[in-house]
């Protein structure tokens, strides 16, 4: 999310990942997702390129779509 935010907003705070997170997700905190959400968010994170580093552990990840 970090890579995330820098990228789209030229800067992290923790203020600003909350309130991203709960844009893409309607949570403000990832302790308050279902497995199913983290799930989502991760794929979607990945998807965008994100994650590149943790590509490798999490290709197990079947394919979920929120837009269904």
């Amino acid at each position: 999310m970090k890579s995330l935010l820098v990228d789209r907003m030229g800067q992290f705070s923790e203020m600003a990942y909350h309130e991203y997170l709960y844009l893409i997700t309607g949570k403000s905190s990832c302790l308050a997702m279902t497995d199913d959400e983290l799930k989502n968010t991760v794929y979607d994170l990945k998807n965008e390129g994100y994650l590149e580093d943790l590509k490798p552990q999490i290709t197990h990840l079947p394919v979920f779509s929120v837009a269904e």
